[in-house]
């Protein structure tokens, strides 16, 4: 990964622990590569592929001997002088230090030289876990010598250096000034992205020790044998027709022929485009020997098995069928394309809980798009090598033989009750449960007495409803608001957002309501704060959004804070994300400190809520004057963002449209006073829930609510409806429902619990509390069937654990 990508999550990343030694490589080919990577295990090599362009010469790539800012991996960077900075070193430690009495230059002027070097300390400081050992000092002869320790002391020193728990907890180093401010502008020098491919070759392994013919030739068992293991002739001394004499014995004498180091190769192809870089890069000496069919080179580089990612039309196009067929016959192909591989669910458990819901309220708990068939049938194409086969879940290579793929059978109830004729067969206590609460919601609706409330057609779809990290049945934060006839909004986004939402919608462009078209209707995305479980699926989907076809034809308002503008602004410099879109309806910037509930239009000036920035991009008139904007798109009267109590600077968002109806979302938070007062009368409250009533201390420490807090706040707000969100990965299926019922007189909101695609209408929430028992049954019947033994050992691992829950 480049030093740019790493460092792109500055203010998301830090780990302590964790020693990382990012290598980049070259844009351009080299005559003589060096290797990414190597152990005593693999060695691997990467082949830059460029798409071509009309606009660019015939020739596909050369070896051009000009200094260029970027590096062939293992090699050293040729470096280009700063216009700004006339003596790098010195201007870099003067900006990197924060006592100095310089007036550096901010770190986006930095270029060349001193910005890959203030890349690596930001990259240092994010990843301070390497334990650099001292160098040896060389003691004065006069001095007296260092006494040895100990056998026992010598012994517990070995212990400590052993153990990561003996070693002394690192402090972060102080931030350097300009930490929070702009990273240097990342200069490209092609004029598309290019993509990687990787050549990964395994060790020679050495052929079987023959113990008998060693025995023949008078090799006694032992360090003489072992010598001949590594490759060393020996000599020993035999009887020959009476007489002692010598004998050299080689390695080859008594070790069979060593197995040829085996190959995987991996190919990331977009594009048609970027078939004649791929070619031209296999025609070069050093990787076309991974292609050729002379027996010697086979011995060298036995290449089992091809991984191709493929792009729309690139495995029909004649030239790269062409390519495949290069390689050995018995290499074996293994294809990832979208246009000929089935869509089959990845999460399974998940997938079969949700079609258990489904039979209870098939429109709360609709089953996951999926398809098991292929748009394309790879037979049907001309020439393709025979040891073509589709990339399947549970498909293993061997990289030492070559024999065929094969396929670890998997766990998977879901396919095959899906697909089944058969009627989904439930347990007789879950039946008798499900029945019960369908019989319970029915004549609640027969007694005449039901509440439409205002905006009762609003649907909320929660997409992540896990914290932290994700589980198998818990994606990470994110909630869809669906308004109809005028657009989405979306409340965080998650790493894995864009993938649940094509779960929940469908990718097939000829179906109504797709993916495609929810996209396209996302007018708003609210990031509430830094976190990586809340904003790591946003950049994946404003890349979505630009491979839209036709284009958008009205823009997506970013509200969030400076730092995550920051991030999406800096990684858009190496991914096209459509910010500063010439037509206009690309990603418009509104800062969540502009439209505060108390302090709309200004910004604070110190303490942790100030913006931390000064960018044209921050300023509170632009930021005002798109929020009026997003209003306008959306039928909203108001949208003002609460600043809650979370370990990092957070704000909830409170939306109220000119319907009457309003939502608020608390993002992470402790309780706070400031979201019941500014979500006086919600409709809806989508509050976190991160613990169980019995960790209140422990949501505490991590700045989070528990559900029995959560309802307090909402009872408190008087909002009509309740949503619970945000659970603990202690919590990996079902969230404890141990829900604190009101006492007489108190206010009565409807309350439900969030699950990945459930489709709530708030109209039909109420629904959710007759469902709740039968809910329990079905996913401890879920987990039955499953059997789930590990995760119910790792979720009680994680329950007794500190660990990171943002």
């Amino acid at each position: 990964m480049s030093n740019p990508l790493v460092i792109n999550v500055l203010n998301v990343v830090v780990r302590d622990s964790l020693n990382i030694s990012p290598v980049e490589s070259s844009c351009t080919p080299s005559r003589s590569p060096e290797p990414l990577f190597k152990d005593e295990n693999i060695t691997v090599y990467g082949i830059p592929i460029l798409p071509l362009f009309e606009s660019q010469e015939t020739t596909v790539h050369s070896h051009p001997e000009s200094s260029v800012d970027t590096i062939e991996a293992g090699q050293k960077r040729k470096r280009e002088t700063s216009p700004y900075l006339p003596g790098k070193r010195q201007a870099l430690d003067g900006a990197l230090s924060p006592s100095s009495g310089q007036s550096p230059d901010p770190p986006a002027l930095l270029r060349g030289e001193a910005a890959d070097d203030w890349r690596r300390r930001m990259i240092e400081l994010m990843f301070p876990g390497t334990i650099v050992k001292p160098k040896k000092v060389l003691r004065d002869r006069d001095s007296p010598p260092t006494p040895r320790p100990r056998k026992k002391d010598r012994n517990s020193q070995m212990d400590g250096e052993l153990s990561p728990k003996n070693q002394p907890r690192r402090g972060r180093p102080r931030l350097p000034l300009g930490y929070h401010t702009q990273l240097p502008e990342f200069v490209r020098h092609t004029p598309a992205s290019p993509t990687l491919a990787y050549v990964v070759v395994g060790p020679r392994v050495r052929g079987k020790f023959n113990a008998k013919a060693a025995e023949e030739l008078g090799v006694p068992s032992g360090p003489l044998r072992a010598q001949l293991t590594r490759g060393h002739s020996i000599t020993v001394k035999v009887m020959v027709d009476g007489e002692m004499v010598e004998r050299v014995v080689r390695p080859e004498d008594c070790i069979g022929e060593s197995e040829s180091p085996g190959v995987i190769v991996i190919l990331d192809i977009p594009t048609v485009k970027h078939i004649p870089a791929l070619t031209a890069a296999f025609e070069d000496p050093f990787y076309a020997r991974f292609r050729s069919h002379r027996p010697e080179d086979f011995k060298d580089n036995a290449v089992r098995s091809v991984f191709h990612l493929l792009g729309k039309d690139v495995l029909e196009d004649p030239r790269y069928i062409e390519f495949m067929n290069g390689f050995s016959s018995n290499t074996h192909h293994i294809i990832s394309s979208r246009e000929h591989s089935p869509d089959p669910v990845t999460f399974t458990s998940s997938a079969l809980s949700q079609l258990r819901m489904n039979q209870l309220d098939p429109e709360i708990f609709p089953i996951p798009h999926y398809s098991l068939t292929s748009k394309r049938d790879l037979k049907l194409i001309p020439n393709i090598p025979q040891n073509s086969s589709i990339l399947t879940a549970g498909l293993e290579v061997n990289m030492r033989t070559s024999n065929p793929p094969t396929i670890r059978e998997l766990n998977d109830s879901f396919h095959k009750l899906v697909t089944s004729d058969k009627p989904i067969v439930l347990s007789q206590e879950t039946s008798k449960l499900f029945s019960q609460a369908k019989r319970n919601v029915q004549e609640h609706i027969a007694r005449g007495k039901l509440h439409v409330p205002t905006g009762s057609d609003i649907k909320v779809i929660p997409l992540g409803t896990g914290s932290a990290i994700p589980t198998k049945y818990r994606n990470v934060s994110s909630t869809l608001i669906q308004i109809p006839n005028w657009g989405n909004i979306l409340l965080d986004a998650g790493e894995g957002t864009w993938g649940q939402l094509v779960r929940q919608f469908g990718i097939d462009d000829g179906t109504e309501n797709n993916v495609w078209d929810v996209l396209r209707d996302i007018k708003c995305i609210y990031v509430s704060h830094i976190h990586g479980d809340h904003h790591m699926g946003l950049a994946q989907l404003l890349a979505k959004r630009r491979e839209l076809n036709p284009p958008p034809s009205s823009p997506l308002y970013l509200v969030t804070i400076r730092s995550v503008h920051l991030y999406v602004r800096e990684l858009s410099e190496i991914q096209n994300l459509g910010l500063d879109d010439p037509s206009g309806n690309g990603v418009i910037p509104i800062l969540s400190e502009s439209i505060h509930w108390k302090n709309a239009g200004v910004y604070q000036t110190h303490g942790m809520w100030q913006i931390g920035g000064s960018e044209p991009w921050t300023d509170v008139n632009l930021s005002l004057k798109n929020a009026a904007a997003l209003c306008k798109v959306l039928g909203l009267e108001r949208f003002n963002t609460v600043d809650v109590r979370h370990r990092t600077r957070c704000y909830g968002a409170v939306f109220k449209h000119t319907d009457g109806w309003s939502v608020v979302f608390s993002a992470d938070t402790e309780p706070s006073s400031s979201l019941t007062y500014a979500g006086k009368e919600a409709t809806l409250l989508v509050h976190e829930a991160t613990m169980a009533d019995d960790q209140e201390q422990l949501a505490a420490q991590k700045a989070h609510s528990t559900f029995g807090q959560a309802l307090d706040i909402g009872r408190r707000m008087r909002a009509e409806h309740i949503l619970l969100t945000h659970f603990s990965a202690r919590y990996p299926r079902m969230p404890p429902s141990a829900l604190r019922r009101p006492q007489n007189g108190d206010f009565r909101p409807i309350v439900a619990l969030a699950f990945d695609h459930a489709n709530f209408k708030i109209g039909d929430m109420w629904k959710t509390s007759y469902y709740l028992k039968a809910l329990e049954q079905s996913f401890r019947e879920t987990v039955a069937e499953e059997g789930d033994e590990e995760e119910e050992v790792e979720a009680n691992v994680m329950a007794g654990m500190d660990i990171a829950v943002d």
